[in-house]
């Protein structure tokens, strides 16, 4: 098997979503510009000779940029393997654009998508009547993964306080009615930027806790690989204080996510990735030390710890 050598380029900020929970809601914050498609060609480039094998291209939403196919075309000619973009899905509607995109040698694709009611998916992104063609989409995606010629897909799903409530039916409808057995449960981040839509949107892992608990029950009932993200591993053993270990190295770790590198092209700034949310977004605590997964731990977003508590987390010790 080949080793994965990764590198994600974040390629410039707009959005045709307005999501509550996400920094894109406010345009005016950033500066906003495309990448030019010779600095991306040249970065690609510079990747590929440093043997680098697989790329995402991701920031907002990337299928609006409007040398996307291009620039997937010119991965493809220099050889990298896997070439993956995350977006909103909102273009893929359309069955052509979607073949297209598909035939320039993009191997995975990953959804943002929230929920799988009308209702909660367009009041989280702030537009109107956009579920029914993210729907039409997967359908479209779905059509061509059956060719094989792509990667199974996957999606990405923010918890928040509007989306908690009905997220195992959600989980089951995109499973069941969509075919999607690869999703991703980020626990929302409250970010500065958008601190008026905290009361709003957020939850804690205490509330959260009880569909964890039937989130994992229907990952190993279905073989549906459902990972999470800022999620600590103390929440896990409070689930179930005997069988944790299996949970927390079967949900919590990032094995095939392999997102470490990252490259904002716009302002030539390169980081790991994991080493940046560890240092700067999130923090832990005292006790968190003598925790036996301390080195390994998601921990918590320093924000969380402005609103709720921290007698939620207990130190899991050495058995």
């Amino acid at each position: 098997m080949v080793k994965v050598k990764h590198i994600e380029i974040n390629i410039w900020k707009a959005c045709n979503n307005k999501c509550r929970f996400c920094m894109s809601s406010k345009p005016e914050l950033y500066d906003i510009k495309f990448a030019e498609i010779d600095n991306l060609k040249e970065k690609v480039r510079w990747y590929i000779e440093k043997w680098y094998n697989s790329i995402w291209f991701l920031w907002w939403d990337v299928s609006i940029y409007p040398k996307l196919i291009e620039l997937i075309n010119y991965c493809k000619k220099v050889w990298f393997l896997e070439i993956h973009i995350i977006t909103n899905w909102m273009r893929f509607d359309s069955f052509d654009f979607t073949k297209n995109i598909i035939k320039s040698w993009l191997t995975r694709f990953n959804i943002s998508i929230h929920s799988h009611q009308e209702e909660i998916e367009d009041y989280l992104t702030g537009v109107k009547w956009w579920l029914i063609r993210k729907l039409n989409a997967i359908d479209n995606i779905n059509l061509i993964i059956k060719e094989g010629n792509l990667q199974p897909l996957s999606i990405n799903i923010v918890l928040n306080s509007y989306n908690l409530k009905s997220i195992i039916k959600t989980v089951l409808f995109f499973f069941k009615v969509k075919k999607i057995k690869d999703i991703r449960i980020n626990f929302i981040w409250l970010d500065e930027d958008i601190k008026e839509n905290w009361d709003d949107l957020k939850i804690s892992y205490t509330e959260f806790l009880p569909y964890l608990k039937q989130l994992i029950y229907i990952s190993l009932k279905y073989s549906i690989r459902i990972t999470f993200d800022s999620v600590p591993a103390c929440i896990f053993y409070k689930i179930d204080k005997i069988n944790y270990k299996l949970f927390i190295e079967k949900f919590l770790w990032e094995e095939y996510d392999h997102i470490t590198e990252i490259d904002w092209i716009n302002n030539n700034k390169v980081f790991d990735w994991k080493i940046e949310k560890t240092n700067r977004q999130k923090t832990k605590f005292e006790k968190c030390k003598l925790c036996k997964y301390n080195l390994k731990c998601e921990w918590v977003r320093k924000t969380y710890n402005e609103v709720y508590w921290n007698l939620e987390f207990n130190l899991i010790y050495n058995d």
